[in-house]
């Protein structure tokens, strides 16, 4: 008879090691989006790539977007499209379009009321 009673002994000591983890996990901290809109053909490629390096380093999920001669207009009008993953901030290089580029992006992203910052790739 105590022979039977051997495995619900041991599944008292088990027990507790099978038991789900019943403590809150520590949430890992989501990468914050970033879109960088430049020209990426003012850049040298390894320039490029040590610059995003550097903004993925400081935590940030990097998206380059941008091209030649592209105007304030085009800009605002793929803004819907960038906006899509839900982005954080946008760093704005001059280069890409110009000073009002820059304040037509503000203005469309109050506009939309979206809580992205703009910021100048100094």
């Amino acid at each position: 008879m105590s022979l039977r009673l051997l495995p619900l002994l041991l599944s008292f000591f088990l027990a507790p090691a099978c038991a789900p983890d019943e403590r809150p996990a520590e949430a890992l901290p989501l990468p914050r989006k970033m879109v960088v809109l430049t020209d990426s053909t003012t850049w040298s490629p390894p320039r490029l790539q040590a610059f995003r390096d550097s903004l993925q380093g400081e935590g940030f999920r990097v998206l380059i977007s941008g091209y030649p001669a592209e105007t304030a207009a085009e800009m605002v009008e793929r803004l819907p499209w960038l906006l899509q993953p839900g982005v954080d901030v946008f760093l704005y290089d001059e280069r890409l379009a110009g000073p009002a580029a820059r304040d037509s992006l503000e203005n469309a992203l109050s506009r939309l009321g979206h809580p992205a910052t703009v910021q100048r790739i100094r």
